[in-house]
């Protein structure tokens, strides 16, 4: 009986070793492919982006929104295909998906893997060409994909430093009918991360002092933003996605919350499964008026702090059985969805890697290309 004991056991670290490891060379494999096509990336964009500029805005932004799909795959190649992810559907998540619509997404945020999440989601709903977010103004300073951003359609806001008019103006080509929109907010603003608890008390005393619920799960969301977009673009959104993410493994034994998985976590295949409940708000219900925006926002996260108490609640037998209970559908992707994408960069590479004249080009790209962006980037002054 020790013999079989110590022979279980052993299995048991070779296979936690095997996993390990494996989740590590699919870190720095994909870590190193997502950011090393950034130059032959921009060497298609500039190409487009040439070629378009005799033609209205709209259609220059139909094929970016085709080239912004093919990279996204790539990402999803790894982070989805690659880690056998399960992503479960709650709410409307099903019906939603299926119209075809321009939308805002609001949702919780977390984990540095939030942003990708929307990718999961866009994708099985055909618009993943047409996601933008609104950023933090240091994602400016990616070599290459800071510009591309901008150029992509998504906004960048300074924390402290909000500025209504350059986040007006960018709103306002996105009001444009022929330019079909997914626009990603985060209201919290920072990341629920229970490992800074600063953050959360902070939070929950801003809510007591100004007499506004104090939520569990989520930080108390900030308004501003989110009365922009309803006054911009109330007649371009066909509705709100009310989208609300939870992680596999965040919650512990005893029921005790804890950290979201991060990037590097996640690209090494440690959570195995997301659940994402989706409310379908149509535009229509949203107000416009500034104050009464934030009322709505507000009561929007009490409903979603009583959603999560069914993934973080101290009850396991609840948590354990919260696909049924709320009605899961488990969704994946095809594998030739983003396999394709992968083949597509391996082979645009080649020629990069194999020749002088690839390699040279890779350099100049790389170097002018992040210094150009940069440079444009501070005359322009966007946020």
């Amino acid at each position: 009986m020790a013999t079989l004991l110590h022979l279980k056991d052993f299995w048991r670290k070779i296979r936690e070793l095997y996993t390990t490891v494996v989740g590590f060379m699919r870190y720095v494999f994909g870590s190193v492919m997502m950011i090393g096509v950034a130059p032959e990336y921009l060497a298609i964009w500039l190409v487009w982006r040439g070629a378009s500029l005799v033609f209205p805005s709209w259609i220059y932004q139909w094929g970016d929104d085709k080239l912004y799909s093919l990279y996204q795959r790539l990402v999803l190649f790894f982070f989805e295909t690659c880690t056998n992810l399960e992503v479960v559907l709650y709410g409307d998540a099903v019906d939603a998906l299926k119209k075809r619509e321009s939308v805002l997404y609001l949702a919780n945020h977390q984990s540095t893997v939030d942003w990708l999440v929307a990718d999961m989601i866009s994708v099985r709903g055909g618009s993943l060409g047409h996601l933008r977010y609104v950023m933090k103004n240091t994602l400016q300073f990616m070599p290459l994909y800071g510009h591309y951003f901008y150029a992509h359609g998504c906004i960048y806001v300074k924390r402290g430093k909000f500025s209504q008019n350059k986040m007006i103006q960018a709103l306002n080509y996105l009001t444009h009918p022929k330019i079909p929109t997914w626009l990603v907010i985060f209201p919290e603003g920072t990341r629920y991360y229970p490992g800074n608890p600063e953050v959360i008390q902070k939070a929950e005393q801003y809510a007591r002092d100004n007499n506004l619920p104090v939520l569990k799960h989520h930080l108390v969301p900030k308004t501003r933003g989110m009365w922009l977009v309803s006054q911009q673009l109330h007649d371009k959104i066909d509705a709100i996605y009310d989208v609300s993410v939870f992680y596999d493994g965040t919650v512990d034994e005893q029921g005790i919350r804890g950290n979201a998985p991060q990037l590097v976590e996640f690209l090494s295949g440690k959570c195995s499964k997301v659940h994402v409940h989706i409310r379908r708000i149509p535009m229509s219900e949203v107000p416009k008026e500034e104050e009464e925006v934030g009322k709505w926002l507000h009561q929007l996260y009490k409903e979603k702090d009583e959603l999560a108490e069914n993934f973080f609640t101290q009850d396991s037998e609840k948590r354990n059985n919260v696909e049924k209970l709320l009605h899961g559908h488990k969704s994946s992707l095809s594998l030739w969805s983003t396999l394709s994408s992968f083949l597509f960069f391996s082979v645009i590479s080649v020629p990069f890697i194999c020749t002088k004249v690839g390699r040279q080009m890779y350099t100049y790209l790389l170097l002018y290309g992040s210094l150009g962006s940069y440079g444009w980037l501070l005359i322009r002054n966007v946020c």
